[in-house]
């Protein structure tokens, strides 16, 4: 692909990356506390918490797979997200905010040690670390990918200059600075969206209802397509087929994405760590309905971009004398092959519009990646310093009170610096995901293959009381091998077969891989193995970790005193719990 980039779009990118380590710099003071450093004083608005939180969550991959997703599915996948919310919305309002904000932690963390163990509460550290790590890792290579791309720059460079940016304003800032610059960040975000619906509704004279309808007839032409290698059928979702091998359908992604954002406000210290920094239970649920509502709006502007670029180009398309439809993308991309598709937003940014307003859609494709990036590195340096905390309130216990008083302002910063290094340096192993998978389906097979299980310590730790520590470490170990299995099953599956391990077994799902193989010099005819659908994946986990933890807690039941700390007994008294919550 060739930079069609103008002068002013790079001073846009550059504006961009000064303005966000300004920030930094100016909300580096009077960061000398660890509740200010890490919590904001406990003082942080309501609002800008909120709009934090999604733009954490709302990373570059969903900023670039949700319009090429539109090329997959047409909008089916949009309904499923809109019918989990209702449930999810309602249960982290009732159960999650309110329970969690009673204790008032640093790391969220800290509540597994007082209800399981001091060795839960380490893997809880580990399990996030990880997950945060594989996330930061992932949203830095994929979305530097993406922008070296379709800019035409070295892949390192955008990779330091997106690694090393975040990290330098998170150091300088703590939390004050990554929530304000998110809120700046998410209005990056719906600015670039509008920008491109804007542009294809002025220019073409067409709005929503002829965009919907090529979407439809796109889909009513993909499946008669003659796919070559590395090209993906598109076609609608259903409402629901049981098949697991069925990549998606309305019910499964409502179900998944209900068990990917229970688990991330139970369990993950980025969104609880916002929280935490509100002043009260109240503030913190307003922050949580912002944050909602934020996030939908964007998914619905994400959806119609994908339904104005899918229209944009497939009214330009033309039909060969063999009848083989030829859609003019940009960049040589192929509407048939599904990573391709989720560069199409981008590439139509830096091709199609205006100068200045390609480099807008870059800014806040970066934007994307480096919410989601300070959000981790700023978490894994509270988390850890938490832990080093703890290590030395141990050793008070022998007489050196003094060092718990002690500010650890300045630890956090040297973890930030080590962690947002090693998570650019690290963003260069997802290189080598297969690239069958889009960023949707590359998804639950990496970072959230961790979720269910670091959710599901906290879902049993409040709501099933009789398990204790022993039952709660087995169902992680169990929860784990089931994302892993089901997220690399076909992966798995090839290589039993390699070893003549595994019988052939035919399907008839033309999406599949096909695995050829010989035994003991005998030809072997082609085999199939499927690959389980993303959305199974974490609902399956999280259903393992839950049933297996509440048989495992008849077999060694559960005898610590649970008052106060699970939702059964919250009205009792518990030392951890100030009087006025």
């Amino acid at each position: 692909m060739l930079a069609v980039l103008h002068t002013v779009d790079y001073a846009v990118l550059i504006a961009y990356l000064v303005a966000m380590l300004a920030m930094g710099v100016w909300l580096s003071r009077k960061q000398t506390t660890d509740e200010e450093y890490f919590l904001g004083g406990r003082r942080m608005p309501w609002f800008a918490v909120g709009l934090s939180v999604i733009a954490s969550l709302l990373s570059s991959l969903t900023y670039l797979s949700e319009p090429g997703e539109v090329w997959n599915s047409g909008v089916t996948q949009f309904f499923g997200k809109m019918l989990a919310i209702p449930l999810e919305m309602l249960f982290v309002i009732v159960f999650i905010v309110p329970f969690m904000m009673r204790f008032r932690f640093t790391s969220a963390y800290e509540y597994l040690e007082y209800r399981f163990s001091r060795s839960v509460r380490t893997l809880g550290v580990v399990l996030f670390t990880a997950m945060a790590v594989l996330w930061m890792g992932f949203v830095v290579f994929l979305s530097s990918r993406a922008l070296a791309e379709v800019m035409n720059i070295d892949l390192l460079v955008v990779l330091l200059t997106v690694g090393v940016v975040s990290t330098i304003y998170t150091y300088l800032g703590g939390l004050k600075a990554v929530v304000w610059t998110d809120v700046i960040q998410v209005l990056l975000l719906l600015g670039g969206g509008l920008f491109a619906i804007g542009y294809v509704a002025w220019t073409t004279g067409t709005w929503l209802p002829q965009w919907y309808d090529a979407a439809g007839q796109w889909l009513q032409h993909a499946p008669a397509a003659n796919l070559a290698a590395g090209q993906s059928r598109p076609e609608p979702a259903a409402f629901f087929d049981s098949s697991p091998y069925v990549r998606s359908t309305i019910v499964t992604v409502a179900i998944s994405m209900c068990v990917w954002h229970i688990c991330t406000h139970a369990g993950n210290q980025m969104t609880l760590q916002r929280y935490f920094s509100t002043k009260d239970i109240k503030a913190a649920r307003r922050s949580f309905i912002t944050g909602s509502i934020a996030g939908v709006v964007l998914n619905l502007m994400l959806m119609v971009v994908g339904l104005a670029l899918l229209y944009f180009y497939f009214s330009q398309a033309t039909v060969s004398a063999g009848g083989v439809l030829d859609i003019p993308l940009d960049g040589n991309l192929d509407e048939l092959k599904r990573r391709d598709r989720d560069l199409i937003f981008a590439t139509f940014a830096t091709e199609r519009l205006p100068a200045g307003l390609g480099g807008a859609i870059m800014a806040a494709l970066l934007a994307a990646a480096m919410s989601s990036i300070d959000s981790g590195i700023n978490s894994i340096a509270t988390v850890v310093s938490v832990e080093i905390k703890r290590h030395q309130q141990t050793e008070d216990a022998v007489g050196h009170t003094h060092r718990a008083a002690q500010s650890h302002v300045k630890e956090a910063r040297w973890l930030t610096l080590a962690c947002g290094m090693f998570i650019t340096v690290a963003a260069y192993g997802l290189s080598f995901l297969p690239a069958k998978w889009g960023a949707i389906d590359a998804m639950p097979r990496t970072f959230n293959a961790i979720t269910p299980a670091m959710g599901g310590l906290f879902l049993v730790g409040v709501f099933l009381p009789r398990v204790g520590a022993k039952p709660m470490m087995a169902s992680i170990f169990l929860s784990l091998v089931t994302s892993i299995s089901l997220g690399y099953y076909t992966e798995i599956g090839h290589w039993l077969q390699s070893q003549d391990w595994l019988p052939g077994v035919g399907y008839a799902d033309p999406n599949i891989a096909l695995i050829g193989g010989t035994a003991t010099g005998t030809a072997r005819a082609l085999t199939q193995v499927p690959g389980i659908s993303f959305a199974w994946i974490m609902p399956c986990s999280l259903t393992v970790l839950m049933v297996s933890a509440w048989l495992l807690s008849f077999v060694i039941p559960n005898r610590k005193d649970m008052a106060g700390l699970t939702w059964q007994t919250r009205k009792q008294p518990c030392y951890l719990v100030p009087d006025e919550a």
